[in-house]
């Protein structure tokens, strides 16, 4: 997307709601993580589609949203989430 570019993270910042999502768009480095993230999910996407757990891997990254926004306005703990999920999708990736 056009937003990428700026160094933003993969979502919106204009529609921000929840206090992680803020957090992240005011981080150069959470944003950078959150492309990441992005990236590595949608390899596992296409990884998913071929094994038939597109289901299973959308509730999981629904549940990951959901314990990321429970950070609030921790840094520290977004920026673990970010990088334990990151972890789950490279490996779900390369070892699937």
């Amino acid at each position: 997307s056009a937003q990428a570019h700026h160094g933003g993270p993969g979502f919106r910042c204009s529609t921000a709601k929840h206090a992680a999502e803020i957090v992240v768009c005011s981080s150069s480095k959470l944003s950078r993580l959150d492309r990441r993230l992005n990236y590595w999910y949608g390899r596992a996407k296409e990884r998913a589609r071929y094994f038939d757990q597109t289901g299973w891997l959308r509730s999981q990254q629904r549940a990951w949203i959901r314990s990321r926004n429970a950070c609030y306005w921790n840094k520290r703990c977004i920026n673990r989430k970010y990088r334990q999920r990151i972890r789950e999708l490279r490996r779900y990736f390369t070892h699937v």
